[in-house]
């Protein structure tokens, strides 16, 4: 973790002791701070209200315990302070798109390589940081609000972060979305001028969401905002129409810059998107 930040504080929620220890590990070799770690969920809300994580990396299957409605109350009781990354070696693709809806930061199936889950970490942390840095702007007033948008990624925590940056902006996000298919509902819903995508989400992909956006909303401009990088995807996500391509992790500077360059300057109304003054 860069040293200018404080260390993400960690706690593992997990039944399986190695599994636990493997975890322990993996964070504690790139700096970060765990605080605790549990068998069960019997205690988890507690010891997330006594020791106050950054991040809670909670097991799906837990004795006595529904790790999606565990992860609801973490959500419910904590919001953007506490992220929850689920981590389960459930085959069913369903418990991603369950995960998602209940307000996960992050998920991640097992086995999983250390590089992947100090990756999903990193990216969790640096948009908590940027979220805090966001949140205390001052919005543009909602009488100069003129673009709209809908937002669709898995993680909580990335939608509320483009959500601050876009309604920092004087973008109004009209509607949010967990997965592909919501994505492309809404979007027909709203017809905003502006749709975020990430490409890697449950019960429809990205790719898929922005062939139907194009085809359904032709005056929606897609911004892709994904953590892929390779250039078989960056070749597909411009053939298909899109109309930019954002790396996770980002500067929120690159995503105004992105948008006041892919809207057209009559529907920004008296000022230019971000623009001071």
């Amino acid at each position: 973790m860069p040293n200018a930040r404080p260390a993400p504080k960690i706690l593992i929620v997990d039944d399986t002791m190695a599994l636990r220890q493997v975890l322990r590990a993996f964070l504690n070799s790139e700096g970060c701070n765990v605080v605790g770690d549990l068998a069960s969920g019997a205690t988890v809300l507690e010891a997330v209200d006594q020791l106050k994580p950054d991040i809670v990396c909670l097991d799906y299957h837990l004795p006595g315990t529904n790790g999606i409605e565990l992860l609801k109350s973490i959500h419910e009781s904590h919001g953007a302070k506490v992220s929850v990354v689920m981590i389960t070696g459930d085959a069913d693709p369903e418990v991603e798109a369950h995960a998602a809806e209940a307000g996960a930061a992050g998920f991640i199936r097992k086995p999983f390589s250390q590089d992947k889950i100090i990756k999903e970490i990193r990216q969790i942390a640096n948009m908590q940081t940027l979220l805090r840095i966001q949140t205390s702007k001052r919005p543009i007033p909602a009488a100069e609000t003129t673009l709209r948008a809908v937002i669709a990624d898995d993680s909580v925590v990335m939608r509320m972060l483009l959500a601050s940056i876009l309604t920092s902006m004087g973008v109004k996000v009209v509607a949010e979305a967990t997965d592909g298919k919501r994505a492309v509902a809404q979007a027909a819903k709203h017809m905003p001028e502006l749709a975020c995508l990430d490409i890697e989400m449950p019960v429809m992909n990205g790719l898929d969401a922005l062939d139907k956006i194009r085809h359904q909303c032709p005056d929606t401009k897609v911004l892709v905002i994904t953590a892929r990088a390779d250039r078989e995807l960056v070749s597909q996500v411009a053939s298909r129409g899109a109309h930019g391509y954002i790396i996770k992790p980002f500067n929120p500077e690159r995503i105004v810059s992105v948008i006041n360059g892919i809207l057209p300057a009559s529907s920004r109304g008296r000022r230019e998107v971000g623009a001071k003054g």
